[in-house]
């Protein structure tokens, strides 16, 4: 009779802190690259370029990355485009947005310059950067849910929750 070998390692469960919606106040953090974990500036959104995937932060440092429904893209606009829906939770032009499809809950995790829409790459559909992620180009029938952002000393923080629920309906 032989030895069991042992278990393999799994990372460790997110911690409840982590797992916690975007906070007022919470600052945005890289969640790729080489900057991962690191505070996303404002000046490090330029216009005009594709959205950054981004994860709250919360005071102690702690990435609130324990749930994908707290993932979001943050991009840049010219302030004057945005919709009376999008500008009231902008700052100076930075927009984040979910990054789970209202359809499916895949990823959204394209980008279309020329329309300036996030696009979700399982089943097409597109979402208005400028007009608070409102929906294009189905088959998703809700916005993305948008997160109002300010800027403070020149990093971006979290100025409300999220102004809708984050995720997709099952049909």
């Amino acid at each position: 009779m032989g030895c069991l070998a042992p278990l393999p390692a799994f990372a460790e469960a997110a911690s409840p802190a982590s797992k916690l919606r975007p906070q007022i106040g919470d600052r945005l953090a890289f969640a790729t690259g080489a900057r991962a974990g690191q505070p996303l500036a404002a000046s490090d959104v330029l216009r005009g370029t594709a959205p950054i995937p981004a994860w709250p932060l919360d005071a102690s440092g702690l990435l609130r990355d324990g749930s994908r429904l707290n993932r979001v893209h943050v991009l840049r606009l010219d302030p004057a485009a945005l919709s009376v829906r999008a500008a009231p939770n902008a700052a100076e032009g930075v927009v984040a947005y979910a990054a789970m499809c209202s359809h499916a809950g895949c990823d959204v995790a394209g980008w279309n310059a020329e329309t300036r829409g996030l696009v979700c790459p399982c089943h097409g559909s597109e979402f208005s950067a400028e007009d608070a992620a409102a929906v294009s180009k189905g088959p998703a029938t809700k916005p993305l849910a948008m997160l109002p952002l300010r800027i403070e000393n020149g990093e971006l923080r979290v100025a409300r929750g999220f102004t809708r629920k984050v995720g997709f309906a099952p049909v």
